[in-house]
């Protein structure tokens, strides 16, 4: 059976809570963002080229940073990315500047953000604590990324064009991701405590 507390503290929180007590809060909040922003650089850049959708590492990290982070330090986390992009700076796959928003995988992106602010509200209410619900939330933030991929991919190229390059090639892979990721987050969760 599943057991979920509201507004329980995120992995990371729990961390922070600790720091706390030596004066450290507001730096290890920045320093948690930061190195969150970094990961999705990172992770953005580790790809295979497909078009007009590249298969990067990003999902992967939106969903252990939406269920590790919790709410608030997620979409403070993925919105630095977004507007590190938006500025210009090419942390995106392909690049960066505010037009890339609307390309092809512009509705990836966003959907990362708001993956990102429902697992992370998830996190906060004690889901992701063990693997049966992690990987629920999982293939939730999995289904939020694509659902907005998939909808901005198919206004440009249309529906079939979109399922058939922004949905079926990475399945596979996509399928992989969530369930590491599911596995993970329950152990570092225990690792936390």
């Amino acid at each position: 059976m599943l057991n979920f507390k509201p507004h329980s503290l995120s992995w990371i929180e729990l961390v922070i809570n600790k720091l706390n007590r030596n004066k450290v809060f507001n730096l290890t909040n920045i320093s948690t963002v930061l190195f969150g922003s970094i990961i999705l650089i990172i992770s953005a850049k580790i790809k295979v080229n497909l078009y007009p959708v590249p298969m990067t590492l990003q999902p992967l990290a939106v969903l252990m940073i939406g269920m590790l982070y919790g709410r608030n330090l997620a979409t403070a986390t993925i919105g630095l990315y977004i507007l590190q992009g938006i500025a210009g700076f090419p942390v995106f796959a392909y690049g960066g500047g505010l037009l890339y928003l609307f390309g092809p995988t512009g509705g990836f992106i966003i959907g990362f953000f708001i993956a990102g602010l429902i697992l992370g509200e998830l996190a906060d209410r004690g889901w992701g604590r063990n693997i049966v619900s992690a990987i629920f939330c999982m293939i939730l933030g999995m289904f939020i990324i694509y659902a907005f991929g998939i909808l901005q991919l198919s206004v440009i190229k249309g529906f079939e064009f979109a399922i058939i390059k922004g949905f079926y090639p990475f399945l596979i892979g996509d399928l992989y991701k969530l369930l590491v990721a599911g596995i993970l987050v329950p152990f570092i969760w225990r690792l936390a405590k």
